[in-house]
């Protein structure tokens, strides 16, 4: 069975709930950006473009959006990119006073990022 990488982001809303939890609104950003990114890289793959297996593939995935004609794919890859800023800063940088509010932000992005490929699905089809 594949995985449905979406379900991630309900992981991040619960981990989201525990604001007095460092770690717990760290991973709610992380997960946010997985569920977002995990799902655009496997919506390029379904349209037969290829993506590294490597580090690469954040970049890349990001970049093929952005660089589209299309306002919306646009839009995702502006997000995309956002979401992976996030992403480094809660899983790298050793402070992160904004956190709480980061991880807010992470999954509203990251459910408004899905909602726009769900609705690429019904335009495309």
């Amino acid at each position: 069975m594949v995985f449905d990488w979406a379900k991630y982001l309900a992981l991040a809303e619960e981990l989201g709930t525990r604001s007095s939890d460092e770690a717990s609104l760290r991973s709610a950003v992380s997960r946010a950006y997985y569920a977002a990114f995990c799902t655009a890289r496997n919506h390029l793959l379904q349209d037969g473009e290829d993506i590294p297996k490597t580090g690469e593939a954040h970049i890349t995935v990001w970049t093929k959006y952005r660089e589209s004609a299309h306002r919306d794919r646009k839009m995702i890859g502006t997000t995309g990119d956002r979401l992976r800023r996030a992403r480094n800063k809660a899983d790298y940088d050793d402070e992160f006073p904004e956190i709480s509010a980061t991880a807010e932000d992470a999954i509203a992005k990251a459910r408004r990022l899905l909602d726009s490929l769900g609705a690429l699905d019904s335009d495309e089809h």
